[in-house]
């Protein structure tokens, strides 16, 4: 029996979305308004400095190059292949796998950004 898994993408995106702008509004920096998860993500980087750069350990770097590749993956599986667009006979089927490596990719990220806030403002204080 096939399975229309296209909204689990369509779900990931939105909570890494969501996410973001409230882990910004927490931090009192307006999020963009243009719901690209790129820029969001790039505002959210500046706050907490994790912009990759030589200074850092070659380790370091590669790990935050594979958060940059989870954002990318699912705004392009979003984008691609979800039920975010009408694609008609061109839509790709989401298998079972597929959508959960998305939807635990994306959870991981949050989870990931939310524990950094926290740490963040618990700094501040």
């Amino acid at each position: 029996i096939a399975q229309n898994y296209d909204s689990v993408i369509t779900k990931s995106r939105t909570l890494m979305e969501e996410v973001l702008i409230h882990i910004l509004e927490e931090n009192t920096v307006a999020p963009s308004d243009k719901g690209d998860l790129n820029v969001l993500y790039n505002q959210v980087k500046t706050i907490f400095g994790m912009q990759q750069s030589h200074d850092y350990d070659k380790r370091i770097n590669s790990m935050l190059g594979g958060l940059e590749k989870i954002v990318s993956a699912v705004c392009e599986m979003r984008n691609n292949d979800s039920d975010a667009h009408g694609a008609g006979s061109k839509r790709i089927n989401i298998r079972d796998y597929e959508a959960r490596l998305s939807m635990n990719s994306a959870i991981t990220f949050c989870e990931y950004y939310l524990d950094i806030d926290k740490h963040h403002r618990s700094r501040k204080e």
